[in-house]
């Protein structure tokens, strides 16, 4: 409340100050730009500046695109300046609400003042058309484009004042600039202030998907098909959900299956390591993923959907050899797996900017979460009109034949009355069921899911005609208003369907708020059965014997199937069910946010180290081959069963000199074979190679570039190896009982550890590459370099 009214006197002083801007004539009102950076540069802070540069925006959004701000949508727009989401209904304007918290933060000149948006039409769409105020006033916009964009275009992008692009394209290329090899060659190297369009579903829904980079494939293992045929012979007492239906393990009864199975005593035996791994992954194919909801089969191939927009996602895939589990599972050909190199999740994404803000329509109902999570405040912003939308409450049937049957009428009654009709359901294997449903009582209609996201501008243009029926996934078409006719209007407006509650009553609230923007007419209602699986798997058992005695009535005809169950005991059970879905949802989110803070912590350890390589000298670069050198010989000497001839001959041969003369590691004298005679042997060899090898290198920018190519090759080769270690683990982790110990201090304790060994894998990936490297100097003075 203390913020809304501090909000609301802001407000008030930039109105104050309209009449002085709108008195202005085109030029003045342009030179604004450079007068607020010139105060700005003498002192003045960017908050009390605010109310200038808000009516700055104001009236040259009513100069360039006709449009003026309303009241609630510069109370928005100071929210967002501030650092809060700004919950706006749909229709209420958010990408005009945009540009004044944007203009005032790129007055300071920094880079990286980003405007995220769910998927590449909107970016440009946005971009392309609030864009126009802020080249007028005089800041450059940058736009994202494709995923394969080149340097130069990138370049430009992130070069810009404000920059309109997708979650998935920034991290992306966030990702992309830590595998390369100079500083020069990054892009996203500021993180000064973001708005995240449609919050919710990129930090929530958003939460468990991370995105990854992938390279060379590994070795195909012959395990997949083998461990699917026995998780698919399994009884539900073999295995047993966590409460938030997230983890999935094998029971006493499911291990003594597995022993009897592949005929083996001990399964957790180390010999049976990576059996036992596909097998868990097996069981999380079949058991946790979901298809029509994680995934579709398309043209015999499994693809991914994006939990934030619902469109396929070709050429991504799940690692740690899930992906090639679904394709068991779905008896496609199962692809090679590939090994990571580099991944982040949005959370660890979004957590670098200074300042993080938000728009959506739906925040509220998850204000606590946003709140402990991303310390991000929900401030509700009122709307321009009142809201005429009319919310039934739920119709609740028996049956899921019922709930069809009558949704398809209420289909049938909304093209009678001339309105249009949007149909939600919470996937695409529903969605495509629903049409089937539609096609067979000859309705026609558009359906929009992951499998038509190319039309989905198409789709959503004519979802707003009278009389027009529009099939759709929860996710699918969002951030994008569905702008209604006279006659759909003048007809009661558009009518929402649900099929089935979703998993939160924030998503509920998305699918409502498709109708009724601006003040227009409209309608919700939600058809719901006690056959939902939301209700089957998170109702009392009670739930199930009124079910089981209500169909027996149906069944004898002492009860019409068509009866609805108004008693207000099953309005509770749907509240409940999706209450408990909910936080299970949440607890989930809790869970992935310490993996990936774990993750996150190594990441940018390595990520920072990549950089202070790129940014060093000779000098820097010096000291980091000596402490190679010393810790690799020091480590191996260590050990007293290494002090012998044949113990020191098969470390210089794999590490220093394949073909290394025998005789010259015999001339150690048997009696002075000891720690501190074969250190000294061992670093003398390697300065006596690495200066024979070195000296071929005449001119110094080469041999800098050649040894910060080293360093960074072995920082990559093991970082690499530590991302799919890691990958293996949680999957491994979670694919054991609860009752024996908990996932987190397991992987936590494990990762740690394995961290540690990284560090000395690198300074061995350092050491075997100065030795072992290949030099060859071309003709014209350029060398190549075959590393080991």
């Amino acid at each position: 409340m203390f913020k809304m009214q501090k909000y609301q006197r802001i407000a008030k002083k930039i109105y104050q100050l309209l009449p002085q801007y709108e008195d202005m004539t085109d030029e003045q009102l342009q030179q604004q730009t450079a007068i607020l950076r010139t105060k700005l540069e003498t002192g003045n802070h960017l908050a009390s500046l605010l109310p200038e540069a808000f009516a700055v925006v104001i009236e040259a959004d009513k100069r360039v695109l006709g449009l003026t701000p309303y009241y609630v949508q510069v109370l928005g727009g100071i929210a967002l300046f501030f650092g809060n989401i700004a919950e706006i209904k749909t229709g209420e304007g958010k990408t005009l609400v945009a540009t004044m918290p944007l203009y005032t933060r790129a007055l300071l000149g920094y880079k990286g003042n980003y405007l995220i948006t769910a998927n590449q039409y909107l970016a440009e769409r946005d971009g392309q058309s609030m864009g126009k105020v802020f080249e007028w006033l005089g800041l450059t916009v940058g736009i994202g484009g494709s995923d394969d964009d080149d340097f130069e275009t990138k370049y430009r992008l992130y070069n810009a004042d404000i920059i309109y692009t997708t979650h998935s394209k920034l991290g992306f290329d966030y990702l992309f600039d830590n595998l390369g090899s100079e500083l020069s060659e990054q892009v996203v190297t500021r993180f000064n202030f973001a708005i995240i369009d449609e919050i919710d579903a990129v930090l929530l829904d958003g939460a468990q998907t991370a995105l990854v980079i992938s390279g060379s494939p590994k070795v195909q293992s012959n395990y997949y098909q083998i461990s699917d045929w026995f998780v698919k012979s399994l009884q539900k007492d073999d295995y047993e959900y966590s409460d938030d239906k997230r983890r999935v393990w094998f029971t006493k009864s499911g291990l003594l299956k597995i022993a009897q199975y592949f005929d083996i005593d001990d399964i957790y035996d180390q010999q049976y390591i990576d059996l036992y791994r596909h097998i868990v992954l097996a069981l999380q194919a079949n058991y946790l993923k979901q298809k029509g909801r994680d995934y579709v089969v398309d043209k015999g191939k499994v693809l991914l959907l994006d939990v934030v927009n619902g469109r396929t996602m070709p050429g991504v895939k799940m690692q740690g050899g899930i992906h090639q589990a679904i394709e068991a599972k779905e008896s496609v050909e199962v692809t090679s797996e590939t090994k990571i190199l580099g991944t982040i999740s949005y959370q660890s994404l979004f957590k670098q900017f200074k300042s993080l803000s938000g728009m959506t329509g739906t925040a509220k109902t998850d204000e606590k979460e946003f709140m402990e999570t991303y310390h991000l405040e929900v401030m509700s912003i009122p709307t321009n009109k009142p809201t005429q939308r009319v919310d039934e409450s739920d119709k609740i049937y028996v049956s899921n034949q019922t709930k069809i049957e009558q949704s398809i009428e209420a289909v049938k009654q909304g093209i009678r009355d001339r309105r249009p009709v949007l149909i939600e359901t919470g996937s695409v294997s529903m969605s495509d069921l629903y049409s089937l449903v539609l096609l067979q009582h000859k309705i026609p209609h558009n359906l929009l899911n992951a499998k038509t996201a190319v039309r989905e501008k198409q789709i959503i243009k004519d979802a707003g005609r009278a009389m027009s029926v529009t099939l759709a996934t929860s996710m699918a078409g969002r951030g994008t208003d569905i702008k209604l006719t006279n006659e759909a209007k003048n007809n009661g407006g558009l009518k929402v369907i649900g099929t089935e509650r979703m998993t939160s009553k924030r998503i509920d609230n998305q699918l409502r708020g498709r109708s009724g923007r601006q003040g227009e007419p409209g309608e919700s209602v939600f058809f719901v059965s006690l056959e939902d699986k939301m209700i089957v798997e998170n109702s009392p058992k009670w739930v199930r014997r009124t079910r089981k005695s209500l169909e027996r009535k149906i069944a004898d005809k002492k009860l019409d199937s068509n009866t609805k169950l108004n008693s207000q005991r099953f309005k509770k059970v749907m509240d409940k069910a999706q209450k408990k879905f909910g936080n299970a949802e949440i607890q989930s989110r809790k869970n992935t946010l310490a993996f990936d803070t774990i993750l996150s912590g190594q990441r940018e350890r390595i990520y920072t180290a990549r950089n202070k390589v790129m940014a060093g000298d000779q000098g820097y670069f010096e000291v980091i081959m000596t402490q190679s050198i010393r810790r690799v010989i020091e480590k191996f000497c260590d050990d007293s069963k290494n002090i012998s001839y044949e113990a020191i001959a098969d470390f210089v041969f794999n590490n220093m000199q394949s073909d290394y003369p025998l005789k010259d590691i015999l001339s150690v004298k048997k009696e002075e074979l000891n720690k501190k005679r074969v250190v000294d042997f061992l670093n003398q060899l390697s300065e006596d190679l690495l200066k024979k090898s070195l000296n071929r290198i005449r001119n110094a920018q080469q041999l800098n570039h050649f040894k910060k190519l080293v360093i960074l090759r072995a920082i990559d080769r093991a970082w690499v190896d530590q991302l799919d270690y890691l990958q293996q683990l949680k999957n491994m982790v979670n694919g054991r009982g609860m009752a024996q110990h908990k996932p987190i201090n397991e992987f936590g304790k494990e990762a740690r550890r394995h961290f540690f060994d990284m560090e000395d894998q690198i300074y061995t990936n350092i050491f075997r590459s100065m030795m072992l490297s290949a030099i060859i100097i071309k003709s014209d003075g350029a060398i190549d370099i075959e590393f080991p």
